[in-house]
């Protein structure tokens, strides 16, 4: 930003506000192309999904996963974690249903690992977490005791586009201890302030793989490429809630 600064000075602030903002957006484009976003081929078997609660995991895993079942051929199947809420299985195991996959219920990390081992012979393996707060430390140390982080597993932080940019800042502190590839940003249809989206790439220098705007399975989700990102925070991309 300081290079927009100097040149703006450097031309005697005599520019239009058309000319800055084109500057701007150069400027702010270019930050994100230094980080990976829109970059979404799954590279490892074991594809985990963590975040707070009510970020929409679930339904974002569901998502992923039948985009990688229909547009790739991908033979997947589910391991969940979450069980402290009966629902969130329930809703696992209904996408399950639909989508024709396996699941398993993991309690502990002799669970986790039997469950892995079943599914060695799925292209991809996807991992349901549990939603709680993400002011507790102890979240993460839980996760790390039921979840067997492996070189050959790729973790996504979910969060919520309805989350303050500073509850966003607090959330990835606490599961920075956690190897993250990168951010899938949810709830796009539910705001319209979408500002946090470039300060937290650019402060974290965590790449965004999706954006999603809504609960249908497999719809409501786009890859978040610089320019999408772009149209986001410069109000070119709208969204409306599904109903």
């Amino acid at each position: 930003m300081d290079e927009l600064l100097e040149k703006w000075f450097v031309l005697k602030q005599l520019s239009t506000d058309e000319e800055v903002q084109v500057w701007l957006e150069e400027a702010m484009f270019g930050i994100l192309e230094k980080v990976d976003n829109g970059k979404t081929g799954l590279q490892k078997k074991y594809i985990n999904f963590v975040g707070p609660t009510g970020v929409g995991k679930t339904t974002t895993l569901a998502k992923v996963a039948a985009e990688t079942m229909l547009k790739h051929d991908k033979k997947v199947a589910f391991i969940t974690t979450d069980t402290y809420r009966i629902a969130a299985i329930d809703q696992l195991k209904t996408y399950a249903k639909i989508l024709n996959v396996p699941i398993e219920v993991a309690y502990n990390l002799e669970d986790f690992k039997r469950a892995a081992e079943r599914f060695s012979h799925y292209d991809f393996v996807f991992i349901d977490t549990a939603g709680r707060n993400f002011r507790n430390a102890q979240y993460v140390k839980d996760l790390n005791e039921i979840i067997h982080f492996t070189d050959e597993m790729e973790t996504y932080l979910v969060l919520s586009l309805t989350s303050k940019q500073k509850d966003m800042e607090d959330i990835y502190r606490q599961f920075a201890a956690i190897p993250l590839k990168q951010v899938i940003f949810t709830k796009a249809d539910e705001t319209s302030t979408f500002g946090p989206v470039f300060n937290f790439i650019h402060t974290h220098k965590l790449g965004a793989a999706y954006i999603t705007d809504g609960q249908n399975v497999p719809d409501d989700i786009e890859i978040a490429t610089s320019s999408q990102l772009m149209k986001m925070v410069f109000g070119a991309k709208k969204y409306e809630r599904s109903s």
